[in-house]
């Protein structure tokens, strides 16, 4: 509890310093609202013939070429600035979601990589808006970007969609951009991996649990028809699940005042963007849609990486269902008695030898042969331990002070 209410904090303290730092940096950029020019290059060119080759940042005044943002009476901050800080506040619980979701006490590795975590990001925001000057097909000249183009750049970084069209202007913040992506990359992807593997836990141990409920002692070890079959229906839900996220895609593209894209246009870019190609032909031209597609993304990306994954499972499914039914599955059946030791199947079947039977220990390993699929060579190992372990001792037992003095781990 401690662990989580020290993350609450340090999620909090990142808001309000994130709000702050980005306040602060927009009351010195003059708010312009003019529309994006068809000669942008030309201007950047222009501009960058006067700074010197390899500085940090530009020697000339700031571009004052920003997009307008929907504002609203009252507010003291637009819309799309306050879905921006979402975001951010969105990404900083990450570490926090991974604290709620651990069945075990997480580690100092956990907490360091979770207060590294906030502090990247609370530096990049800051230095994206306040520090670095950029260039894009957005403005004229070299700026900071504003929070809800920090957020936007932010989104292509993490989902490693990268269309292009805001870039660093000056090689040392270039190069400074260049290594943060591999830092949120391997941050990110440790903690999010982390939190999957949790929740796919979680949901394996409730079906487990509700297959477990439902299996009568009546009921055999195997379902041999089972594994001829294949389920769809994870591949059917992942197929949804991602058609809609583009769908909603597709409809913003086209239809939010600004972005116009025509069907057509909507759908390549919809594609091209959540398969994380991202060739830039097309991207959002509005704050609006910026803020949009930096949810948008990361949701996407998501759901593909989802179908892709149980796709990549149904299609092994299918192969190996198609391998069973090829199979030798009395020989298989055959062969495990035999390795479990109970003798062969024709034995058992027709002569009145001991073999007949199972002992618990016999059987113990025969489920586990014909469950889990283990490999017999395991047992060979332990088998041949135990032999070793028990030497010509007629009882056939192993002391327990022995098993931790040779097995147990050394204090």
């Amino acid at each position: 509890m401690k662990w989580t209410a020290n993350l609450m904090l340090a999620t909090l303290l990142f808001a309000g310093y994130a709000s702050a730092a980005v306040t602060g940096s927009l009351q010195t950029h003059a708010r312009a609202a003019q529309p994006i020019k068809v000669d942008h290059m030309k201007g950047i060119i222009a501009h960058k013939a006067k700074e010197k080759p390899g500085a940090w940042t530009s020697t000339q005044p700031d571009s004052t070429d920003y997009n307008p943002e929907t504002s609203i009476d009252g507010w003291p901050f637009t819309i799309e600035k306050f879905f921006a800080m979402l975001y951010c506040f969105m990404l900083a619980s990450t570490p926090l979601l991974l604290a709620i979701l651990a069945d075990r006490r997480l580690t100092r590795a956990h907490m360091l990589e979770s207060v590294t975590l906030i502090a990247w990001l609370g530096s990049v925001i800051y230095l994206f808006t306040n520090v670095l000057k950029f260039q894009a097909a957005h403005w004229d000249g070299f700026r900071p970007l504003t929070l809800v183009e920090a957020v936007y750049l932010l989104s292509q970084i993490i989902t490693t969609v990268g269309y292009g069209d805001i870039t660093p202007a000056f090689p040392r913040g270039q190069v400074w951009v260049g290594f943060n992506v591999i830092l949120a990359l391997c941050l990110y992807g440790s903690i999010v991996c982390e939190v999957i593997g949790m929740v796919q836990d979680r949901l394996a141990r409730v079906l487990a649990g509700q297959a477990e409920a439902g299996r009568s002692r009546g009921q055999p070890l195997k379902d041999w028809y089972a594994e001829l079959s294949v389920d769809l229906k994870p591949l059917v839900k992942s197929a949804l699940s991602f058609t809609g996220v583009a769908t909603v895609g597709v409809l913003f593209w086209h239809y939010y005042p600004g972005e116009g894209k025509s069907w057509l246009q909507a759908v390549y870019m919809s594609v091209i963007t959540l398969s994380t190609v991202g060739f830039g032909a097309f991207t959002a031209v509005t704050e609006g849609g910026k803020v949009f597609g930096a949810f948008w993304m990361l949701c996407g990306v998501a759901s593909l990486g989802a179908l892709i994954s149980v796709f990549i499972e149904t299609m092994l499914h299918v192969k190996f269902a198609e391998r069973r039914r090829q199979a030798d599955v009395a020989g298989e059946f055959a062969d495990i008695m035999r390795q479990a030791g109970a003798g062969e199947v024709g034995d058992v079947q027709t002569s009145g030898k001991a073999d007949e039977t199972m002992d618990k220990a016999q059987f113990l390993k025969f489920g586990l042969m014909l469950t889990t699929k283990i490999d017999p060579a395991a047992f060979r190992k332990i088998e041949s331990r135990f032999e070793a372990l028990v030497g010509d001792d007629k009882v056939r037992m192993v002391r327990r002070t022995k098993l931790v003095e040779v097995e147990g781990p050394s204090l």
